[in-house]
């Protein structure tokens, strides 16, 4: 197990685009979900966003990403030269962390609204994932 810790939470966006639920029954979710590398280092963003719809139209939109510090040790041994592999199991815990921040700050934001009661679903995020990220350290980017 790769050892880590989430350092910063944002709420990038959060949007109310219509205050009233005509049916609770009828709700659907849209989920985008990206990964980050820091250019600190030893360090991976994951955000994710959530869309509500409601009979087709927009509802609300939540954008939130949760940084994770992976401790320096574990970090050594994913890199390969100047690469870094970031393992699927990993990347689901990091999702994981984030769906649940995402569920608290969606409470917040909607208190003392009509909107209160939508909880974000249980997301299976090992079909959302589904292989490891290798990241070109020396020049930052994502394959």
């Amino acid at each position: 197990m790769i050892r880590f810790r989430m350092f910063r939470i944002q709420t990038e966006q959060f949007a109310i685009i219509e205050e009233f639920l005509p049916d609770n029954e009828n709700l659907g979710f849209e989920i985008g979900l990206n990964f980050r590398y820091a250019d600190l280092g030893k360090r991976i963003a994951c955000a994710m966003t959530f869309e509500l719809y409601a009979e087709q139209k927009k509802v609300l939109i939540l954008q939130v990403s949760c940084e994770f510090e992976i401790h320096e040790d574990d970090w050594d041994s994913l890199c390969k030269g100047d690469s870094v592999t970031i393992p699927k199991n990993t990347l689901e815990f990091f999702a994981i962390h984030t769906i649940g921040t995402a569920r608290g700050i969606l409470h917040c934001k909607t208190e003392g609204t009509s909107l209160n009661g939508i909880i974000i679903p249980p997301i299976n995020v090992a079909e959302i994932i589904d292989k490891d990220i290798v990241i070109n350290i020396k020049n930052k980017t994502q394959k």
